[in-house]
């Protein structure tokens, strides 16, 4: 990723949360904006892979009572 794609925030964590951090990042020699932003990747991801099944769900039951739905419109079609 290039400096173009990056932008500086500013956040507030829990002290004992950071420091643990730190500690098991200096074990594999990374920074802790890399944990974070492999964090938030997986953030989104995630949140990208609920919409869409949910989306999927949701298409699936609007289909089902499209069909019923034209079912009673047809059973009420043959009571006229």
């Amino acid at each position: 990723m290039n400096k173009s794609n990056k932008i500086r925030v500013n956040i507030t964590v829990d002290k004992a949360n950071l420091e643990k951090a730190k500690k098991k990042l200096n074990l594999f020699g990374g920074k802790l904006s890399t944990l974070f932003n492999s964090y938030l990747g997986d953030f989104v991801k995630t949140m990208d892979k609920e919409f869409n099944g949910n989306q999927k769900i949701m298409e699936e039951k609007i289909k089902e009572l499209d069909e019923r739905l034209k079912r009673v419109e047809k059973e009420k079609t043959k009571h006229l």
